[in-house]
């Protein structure tokens, strides 16, 4: 099999429909023995369904684990074992010990672009949408941060109340269960792509997909579960160098990328650039990094601003304070 295409076809496929014609028409993905249960449990249903009831706030759970990734990152580019005694002890102190001129994002935009950059956020799918036309929504997330090895995966993404975080202090996740709770909004068939490298560069660049099981008679199960994609047991993976993968300004090289099909936004969202960047600056009201927000020109070719930067609504309101506060 060549892996390599696989990972493209499904990164570049447009809706859920797409994603299950490849697994239709591919003997390895269509083949039951391939897939594995998410955290190991077929008992998963239940962990996962009841994460987060809102999307938006699902979304927000992607956004903080990449923020994670980025700062364990820059504490083992400092030679930090980021669970030792030597590690920063809040996420304030890990941003001015790795960001030094972090507060310069708030007044410099173009400073807080180029940082953004590391972030980003990026709508998807089949265009050109409009109010009429309702064409779903996909999600891709980036960042480059710490990456895993093909070989780790299992033990970070794709388990389940593991609490590998727990002894990381200047970190917000715990128990590496944020990166589930988007699945179940991703339309019907649970479609969720996940690939990385590891930010030393070392190793393969490892990807999978992961579904809502099909449930099939020989079961034996009340309910469906959550499960992921393998060969021969192992997590599919490939050599790179760099990868085109329509990233802001850069190709990728290491560290994370997620795709969401189909995935359920509230009604009346239309460009990310503008309505999610919004939730973003809401949700997070004062995050530690600036993310990168951005919609494509085939989506929106009418739209005069595709990319923007979410840096959390404390310091918009302190930037435009007269335009908001009154001196009374």
């Amino acid at each position: 099999m060549n892996l390599e295409k696989l990972f493209f076809d499904l990164y570049r496929a447009q809706t859920e429909t797409d994603v299950e014609q490849i697994i239709l028409s591919n003997p390895q993905l269509s083949d039951s023995s391939n897939w594995k249960p998410l955290g190991g449990n077929k008992s998963n249903f239940s962990i996962v369904k009841n994460q987060q009831s809102n999307p938006i706030a699902a979304l927000i759970e992607k956004i903080t684990n990449s923020i994670d990734a980025i700062l364990t990152k820059k504490c083992y580019e400092a030679g930090i074992e980021p669970k030792s005694s030597d590690a920063p002890k809040s996420m304030h102190e890990a941003l001015d010990k790795f960001f030094p001129d972090n507060k310069q994002w708030a007044q410099l935009p173009t400073f807080r672009k180029q940082q953004a950059e590391e972030l980003q956020v990026i709508a998807d799918g089949p265009g050109p949408r409009t109010k009429r036309t309702k064409l779903p929504h996909n999600v891709i997330f980036y960042d480059n941060g710490e990456g895993q090895h093909p070989e780790d995966f299992e033990d970070t993404f794709l388990s389940l109340i593991k609490g590998n975080k727990n002894n990381i202090q200047f970190v917000q996740g715990k128990y590496n269960m944020g990166g589930s709770g988007g699945i179940v909004f991703c339309g019907k068939k649970r479609y969720q792509l996940m690939a990385s490298k590891r930010f030393d560069g070392s190793g393969n660049f490892g990807f999978t997909l992961i579904r809502e099981h099909v449930k099939e008679d020989s079961d034996n199960a009340k309910e469906t579960w959550f499960e992921y994609f393998v060969i021969n047991n192992n997590i599919a993976s490939f050599p790179i160098k760099e990868l085109e993968l329509g990233l802001e300004k850069r190709k990728f090289k290491t560290g994370t990328v997620i795709k969401l099909y189909n995935y359920q936004f509230p009604t009346g969202y239309s460009g990310f650039a503008q309505d999610l960047n919004q939730s973003i600056n809401e949700y997070l009201f004062s995050p530690a990094l600036p993310i990168l927000t951005k919609d494509t020109l085939e989506r929106f070719p009418n739209q005069k601003v595709l990319t923007n930067t979410a840096f959390g609504l404390s310091r918009r309101l302190a930037s435009e304070e007269k335009d908001y506060l009154e001196e009374r």
